[in-house]
């Protein structure tokens, strides 16, 4: 699972560790992050489990010592049955792992992508430590059966949880002034992401297109360099963010990466908006209605952008089915989740 694109700005203050309290369930359990992010606040609250947020603004052995030390403190305090951890961080999972035997805990690990596969798996070192953490937690949490096929065959427990389709706040959408069709493109800049294949394929186009690219480009495109019809917004407060995709035609959310639901087009899915999305199994699989799906070259998003105009009226329709029919199935997949846990 890839992280949405928008990325509010870095919190200014040293250290933010946020607390989200809704206790339930019949064990207890707690949910630990070492980041902010969209699927671990939809996920515990589901559970009505709080949801402990630790951030630090330092350097990187600073911010991992801190993160360490108010990590044994929470289990210390809460005593919990289950802790999960999400992997990234992987420094998180394996620590929250070599604890369980002295707190006595079950552990399970909410495993993205990246967490599965580090460094889209160029380090040896840190994929064995990821195998490990796959064999001895007690389950492993992924969005997807191919990476529950991974986890498998690393001897590890898997469950399939997508994420939770995300409440949209009230925000009005507002008339984009730009163009007579607006894409927005859901962008962090790694190096799975084809960005600089969409910007090709927006100088290509001949229709009155404009693309906004969220995320902060600095570092890795050059603003003065980009066609017109490509717009950067840099951060984006969530207000302005929901604004944002609530008001363009289509949403355009891609990666590299086979097995990887990104959580840009659980995003689109709760605007109702029409998606181009990369053309794997996983995404065509769970996202199988109001998208048209793409491979990452200009070529084919050029096509893939004038297709999603021309049916736009349609994927409309669609997405909005799609959404129902998510909604529906993640409730199912919740229950069986939590009857997953109670059996630990």
């Amino acid at each position: 699972m890839k992280p949405s694109a928008h990325n509010q700005k870095p919190l200014q203050n040293q250290r933010d560790i946020r607390t989200h309290d809704d206790r339930g369930m019949n064990k207890k359990g707690i949910w630990i992050t070492w980041e902010i992010q969209r699927r671990n606040q939809g996920l515990s609250s589901s559970l009505q489990w709080p949801l402990y947020e630790i951030v630090y603004k330092d350097s990187r052995f600073l911010r991992y010592i801190k993160s360490l030390f108010k990590t044994t403190e929470i289990i210390l305090k809460e005593k919990p049955e289950i802790v999960v951890a999400q992997n990234p961080s992987i420094v998180l999972s394996l620590f929250v792992l070599l604890l369980k035997p002295f707190s006595r805990y079950q552990c399970v690990i909410d495993a993205h992508n990246a967490g599965l596969l580090p460094c889209e798996g160029k380090s040896r070192m840190l994929g064995f430590l990821a195998r490990l953490i796959q064999k001895y937690s007690d389950a492993t949490i992924v969005t997807n059966q191919e990476l529950a096929n991974t986890v498998s065959k690393n001897k590890g427990t898997p469950f399939v949880l997508p994420d939770r389709l995300p409440a949209v706040p009230e925000i009005k959408p507002q008339r984009m002034p730009t163009a007579e069709f607006n894409f927005a493109y859901i962008c962090t800049y790694s190096e799975d992401e084809p960005y600089e294949e969409l910007i090709e394929a927006a100088r290509r186009l001949e229709h009155d297109f404009c693309l906004y690219f969220t995320g902060n480009f600095k570092g890795k495109v050059d603003r003065e360099k980009v066609p017109p019809n490509v717009k950067l917004t840099g951060f984006l407060s969530d207000e302005d963010y929901w604004r944002l995709i609530s008001s363009v035609d289509v949403i355009i959310v891609l990666t590299r990466r086979d097995n990887c639901l990104v959580c840009g087009a659980y995003e689109g899915v709760s605007v109702t908006k029409p998606m181009i999305l990369s053309r794997t199994q996983a995404i065509m699989r769970y996202f199988d209605k109001g998208c048209v799906y793409a491979t990452p070259d200009a070529d084919n998003l050029q096509k893939a952008m004038c297709q999603a105009f021309e049916r736009s009226e349609s994927l409309k329709r669609d997405v909005v089915e799609l959404k129902t029919g998510l909604e529906k199935d993640w409730v199912l997949q919740l229950e069986k989740f939590k009857n997953f846990l109670a059996l630990l």
